[in-house]
């Protein structure tokens, strides 16, 4: 009997164990064999993101009306065995919100909300499994890996050994060192300030003492995890954003005793996110045509495909002016104020991508004040103001990604390449994978309030004091009692702290595709090991395989071709 396990049954551990047993059933395998589901938590199929107790201020960043593209399970029969079809995240919807009109607000449900979609999922086939013996749930944490035999031996935390036949490790987010210049602030205050190294989970931020009215609380990063911790400290803190209009998410902050005195976001560059359009007829605009797919797809086949020969991520840059370029000279809105040709918007693009910090008509000033810039990009996404340039491109970029991430992915090109367009997909990430326009109002509302506090969020100089951090500006300075740490570790793979990448290290049996990103795999997500002489049976899924494949971190790409590749493998393997 073939041994299979799965270490860490979130929402990719549940695809891959539904990928692989429709696989089985539809090559009407003969093979015996059983799987082994490791997850350390106690929700199934949802994790620890996805945690159907947490705090209800933790969004999703990807409407309802993108989840459409979360598929259903089909109906699996094996061995005379039926495993239940289950609906799509959309079907799975009450009837009120499935269908909205499309000049009504995206709605961005909570974590909490698709954490039940993805339980009952989970367990609507892992009851069947378990009851037929085709699966065991072992909830333990696994934090040692070792090729011995043939086969991959694991150890968890108490000692306790198991061996298999094959691995897929689908552990997600992992721990990696903590930054530099916080253990530096800890140490020359003597630990006179409180640190929160993560951002999540929410709750250890909600229920700690350390969060107190009268303390000025900073938050690292400018990001959606900012967010996130922004509503914790003020939603959570009983705490009321009151929408003044609904029809564009405008609202007043009513704030309780219990609320920090001031929250300070702060970052290296400090420039805010800009929000997606408020809802679908706002969005279609910046959506490619399919002749347009097809170019992009195209292109991007040739380089990942070593047809075309590439410099560094100027073929992207330049496939993605030409979309935006055509795109921006049609929207009835634009910021154009003299008729331009598309070969001089395209060159205004690339420009752009190629520096931030280029300056132009067509491009939003980002020299501005931070609240200006906010209350900007919210205008251009509820449609009332023009469209800048900067703002088409990443609403732009935002469609072309899963083309992008799927083409892309196990591309025949130099480390190097791959990491200039990984590179240049995160510098776009603060439109790409903008925040809802209501967040953005949260934000604005907050600093009306005079909660959150914008002065410092460009690179402050930070020095330690007896009584903790001082923040200073140009011209101010303020006392920080707390920082909170919203910028999440890169699955950076030779930075990780966690015990069984360590240990995966420590072995020989993984390496990075480049120094600073994640675990090299092939196309089925196989490792590329780096004991040459030994075919490993282990294989990653998610995360820490950033660099092999492109686009790791939304709940989409977690049931996407990935998952099916490696089902595909695995059952080959078995056969």
């Amino acid at each position: 009997m073939k041994k299979i396990a799965i270490v860490g049954f979130g929402p990719r551990g549940l695809s891959a164990l539904e990928n692989l047993f429709i696989e089985v059933s539809l090559r009407k395998l003969q093979t015996k064999f059983h799987v082994t589901l490791f997850e350390h938590t106690n929700q199934l199929g949802s994790g620890k993101v996805w945690d159907i107790k947490q705090s209800g201020v933790n969004w999703v960043n990807i409407s309802e009306r993108a989840l459409k593209e979360l598929e259903g399970r089909q109906e699996i029969i094996i061995y005379n065995m039926k495993i239940p079809s289950f609906p799509s995240y959309t079907e799975w919807l009450p009837n009120k919100d499935k269908n909205l009109k499309n000049t009504e607000a995206d709605r961005f449900p909570p974590r909490k909300k698709m954490g039940e979609y993805l339980s009952e999922r989970s367990e609507s086939i892992v009851e069947v499994l378990e009851k037929n013996k085709f699966v065991t749930v072992i909830n333990t944490l696994i934090s040692n890996a070792d090729f011995h035999n043939n086969n991959l031996v694991l150890k968890d935390l108490y000692g306790n050994s198991f061996t298999f036949d094959e691995v897929l490790l689908t552990i997600g987010h992992q721990p990696t060192k903590i930054d530099e210049d916080i253990v530096k602030y800890q140490i020359e205050s003597n630990n006179n300030f409180f640190c929160f190294p993560e951002p999540y989970p929410l709750d250890d931020i909600i229920k700690s003492k350390e969060i107190e009215k009268g303390k000025n609380i900073a938050i690292r990063g400018f990001g959606l995890a900012m967010i996130d911790v922004v509503r914790a400290l003020t939603i959570e803190k009983e705490g009321v954003f009151k929408i003044e209009n609904k029809t564009n998410f405008e609202s007043r902050f009513i704030k309780s005793d219990s609320v920090p005195k001031q929250i300070i976001p702060y970052s290296l560059d400090g420039l805010p996110m800009a929000p997606k359009p408020l809802n679908a007829k706002l969005d279609s605009v910046f959506k490619i045509s399919e002749k347009q797919a097809k170019l992009f797809e195209k292109e991007i086949k040739k380089v990942a495909r070593g047809v075309n020969k590439a410099k560094g991520n100027l073929f992207l840059k330049r496939i993605m002016a030409k979309i935006s370029a055509e795109i921006f000279i049609n929207l009835e809105n634009n910021i154009l104020s003299k008729e331009l040709s598309k070969e001089e918007v395209d060159k205004i693009i690339i420009s752009w991508l190629s520096d931030i910090d280029f300056k132009h008509e067509l491009i939003q000033d980002i020299d501005c004040r931070t609240d200006v810039l906010i209350e900007s990009f919210v205008k251009m996404a509820c449609g009332e103001r023009s469209i800048s340039l900067d703002y088409c491109v990443g609403q732009v970029w935002r469609h072309c990604q899963r083309i992008l991430y799927s083409e892309f992915s196990h591309a025949q090109v130099s480390e190097e390449i791959i990491a200039s367009v990984i590179e240049l997909d995160e510098q776009m990430k603060r439109y790409s994978y903008g925040p809802p326009v209501e967040s953005m109002q949260q934000l604005l509302s907050l600093l009306k309030a005079n909660i959150l506090n914008l002065d410092y969020c460009n690179n402050p100089k930070i020095t330690v004091s007896k009584n903790g951090l001082m923040f200073k500006n140009k011209e101010e300075k303020i006392k920080v009692d707390v920082i909170i740490n919203s910028v999440l570790s890169p699955p950076k793979l030779m930075e990780v702290t966690s015990p069984i990448i360590q240990n995966l290290l420590r072995n020989d049996l993984i390496k990075p595709i480049h120094s600073e990103l994640g675990i090299h795999t092939r196309e089925d997500a196989t490792i590329v090991s780096a004991d040459k002489e030994n075919n490993i049976p282990l294989s990653v899924l998610g995360r820490l395989s950033k660099g092999s494949v492109i686009g790791v971190d939304a709940i989409l790409e977690c049931f996407g071709s990935r998952i099916k590749d490696w089902a595909t493998g695995a059952v080959n393997r078995m056969n």
